[in-house]
């Protein structure tokens, strides 16, 4: 009969394999403990690893998501502000439009009449001329262009992107693929004053020669009409809150110079200049309630975005923390047992090796 013999080194490679076992499995808990962290190699749990990577990528696409639906709404509520003022102005406006055209007022009064108007002109370019973030609110795409300008001749130029050009969009994406727009343009909300001559092809603008002292025409790029004068024809382009005002303006002071020289004639053609602003103002005024019903339910949306980003932002954190968040009680307890264990095999084969073949003799 046979029996079976284990060699020194046979069990040496085992208490040695036991020893690194239980020494793994403290470590490995010890450092779970420590960082808070069920995984913190990918060969723990391959599988759990993959979903946390994917899970914090999803939670920066939600900060992302979210910074962008706030910053929105910042602007929309700046958005809002701009053109409820506007409208308090054109109100005024109108108020005043009302007045000069009820026919019984003197010079004096239409002057100062016409002094408050340019002022709320003045006050209306100052509120489109609005930055927000660095960026001009009412510019469409050129947001680092100032929109309005006056010129020497005193119209009321746009230099944003006209509401005809579909680029003026723009948009922040506030869910992955869903995007909102966020802005208007000047021309849109406020409109515009243009009065220039033409040729009938190319516009142009009144200057005083410098040298000669006389009236010269130039178009926008400087070069000056060569042809005959009286060919030029005088036009004005306006639209808008920023029209009726100059226009109203203008009238006004059309009145005022008849009653001034006793034409009839040209003061009855400037007060309906002044009575086809009422119109204007009226139209304006529906034109802002309407971009500002507009916005507000884009503002509406975002505040449900964001909504609903905090709760997939929950949602996630929650499954995440099940994933990777230690429970620190059970592990603790995990710990002590690797711990006892690890400290047995040690004893173990402390004792083991102070055997020798004499034993089993």
């Amino acid at each position: 009969m046979y029996s079976n013999r284990i060699s020194t080194t046979a069990r040496y490679n085992m208490l040695t394999a036991d020893i690194q076992r239980n020494e793994a499995n403290y470590n490995k808990l010890t450092t779970q403990l420590a960082s808070g962290k069920k995984i913190t190699n990918i060969t723990d749990d391959p599988i759990a690893a993959v979903n946390i990577v994917n899970t914090n990528r999803q939670l920066g696409q939600i900060e992302t998501f979210n910074k962008n639906a706030q910053l929105a709404m910042e602007e929309l509520d700046t958005l809002d502000d701009l053109m409820e003022l506007a409208t308090g102005y054109l109100s005024q406006a109108w108020d005043k439009a009302v007045q000069a055209n009820n026919g019984t007022y003197g010079e004096s009064s239409l002057k100062a009449l016409k002094t408050e108007i340019d002022e709320i002109t003045k006050t209306m370019v100052d509120l489109a001329n609005t930055e927000f973030n660095d960026n001009f609110i009412f510019g469409g795409a050129n947001t680092k262009l100032t929109p309005y300008e006056f010129d020497e001749n005193g119209n009321i130029l746009y230099r944003g992107t006209p509401q005809d050009n579909p680029d003026y969009i723009r948009q922040t994406e506030v869910a992955d693929g869903v995007f909102e727009v966020i802005n208007t343009t000047g021309d849109k909300v406020f409109g515009y004053y243009d009065s220039y001559f033409t040729d009938g092809t190319t516009k142009y603008y009144p200057q005083v020669d410098a040298s000669t002292g006389s009236t010269i025409y130039v178009d926008k790029n400087g070069n000056q009409y060569t042809g005959d004068v009286s060919k030029l024809t005088a036009k004005e382009d306006c639209a808008g809150v920023m029209g009726a005002l100059k226009l109203l303006s203008n009238s006004i002071q059309e009145v005022i110079d008849a009653k001034e020289a006793k034409n009839s004639t040209a003061e009855e053609a400037g007060y309906a200049k002044m009575f086809s602003t009422l119109n204007m103002f009226s139209d304006s005024h529906n034109e802002i309630v309407t971009e500002q019903t507009k916005f507000g339910g884009v503002y509406n949306r975002l505040e449900m975005t964001e909504s609903t980003l905090e709760t997939n932002n929950e949602n996630l954190t929650s499954y995440l923390s099940s994933l990777q968040d230690v429970d620190i009680a059970s592990a603790a307890s995990k710990w002590l047992q690797a711990q006892y264990a690890y400290q047995a095999s040690l004893h173990v084969a402390a004792s083991s090796m102070g055997m020798s073949l004499l034993n089993y003799l």
